[in-house]
């Protein structure tokens, strides 16, 4: 079983993550491979000679999207263009995180670091796999995908190519909500690893039913939203300045209507509540004015 150690270490300047990532692993005497955007400032402590246990690798988007997009159905294909122009897009920071997530997987490092420039811009990155996600479901849905996909070779080229963004924003969402650490440097830390948090959809819901047939939830956040929470097919859509959480939603709330998005600032917590759809609940489960909510 693999047991690979993830890190990820954003804020501060690229000298103060590389003290960080440092202190990590000097004299640990395990092996470790280090992503960053800042390959010239890695802790002196660190022997990242050929024979030394730790190997430094520098962040390249562009080439992971020059190799993504030469596996394409069709690599020409306008909106694969769009989703690939520039370093900064979701697709490249999925890629990014992708690569993380194989190294890890390999086993033969004991601990993946990843150093993040910044601390919102970080989070964006972050929050990359829940939007690529999110803008694939948007536009091919999974029921259209999968029944193209049953033609196989003979599917829709654009389709395949939409199947293939889809599996890749799961792998990666799936690693990021997983066990992995995240270090803030900086100031505002504690805010901003909640942030991190809120990103990469490690937070749990609370739900409870509301005494009126419908439930009551509730999102930690911590910062207030910069617009109400929306849900778009399975996933629940949090909007924030300067980024915006996309998150899995409970099989339970997803037969469900949201019919209301309040934000407690006190308590730093969205507050939800949704009503069972009509079409997909028992009549006699459905409380009176939910199929006024349901449009």
């Amino acid at each position: 079983m693999n047991h690979t150690r993830v890190v990820v270490v954003l804020g501060g300047d690229p000298a103060e993550r590389a003290d960080v990532t440092g202190g990590l692993l000097a004299d640990s005497g395990r092996t470790a491979l280090v992503l960053t955007g800042h390959p010239d400032a890695v802790d002196p402590r660190l022997d990242t000679s050929d024979e030394g246990p730790v190997e430094v690798r520098a962040d390249d988007p562009t080439a992971r999207l020059e190799a993504y997009r030469s596996g394409a159905a069709d690599p020409d294909d306008d909106v694969l263009a769009a989703l690939s122009a520039g370093g900064d897009t979701p697709l490249a920071a999925v890629l990014g995180w992708e690569y993380a997530r194989r190294a890890a997987a390999s086993g033969y490092w004991d601990v993946v670091v990843v150093e993040l420039d910044g601390d919102l811009a970080a989070v964006r990155r972050i929050a990359a796999a829940g939007e690529l996600a999110a803008f694939v479901e948007s536009r091919w849905p999974a029921n259209v995908r999968f029944a193209s996909m049953a033609a196989g070779a003979r599917a829709d080229a654009r389709v395949r190519e939409a199947h293939r963004l889809a599996l890749l924003a799961g792998d990666v969402a799936g690693f990021l909500s997983g066990p992995l650490e995240v270090t803030v440097v900086g100031r505002a830390s504690e805010r901003t690893a909640a942030m991190a948090a809120l990103a990469r959809g490690a937070v749990r819901p609370g739900v409870a039913p509301d005494g009126a047939g419908g439930y009551r939830v509730e999102y930690p956040v911590p910062t207030a939203p910069s617009a109400p929470a929306s849900v778009e097919g399975d996933r629940l859509r949090l909007e924030h300045d300067g980024f915006r959480a996309v998150l899995g939603l409970p099989p339970l709330l997803t037969r469900c209507v949201l019919v209301d998005s309040t934000f407690d600032a006190d308590a730093g917590r969205v507050r939800l509540r949704f009503l069972p759809d009509p079409d997909l609940w028992p009549q006699n489960l459905v409380p009176t004015g939910s199929a006024d909510t349901a449009g």
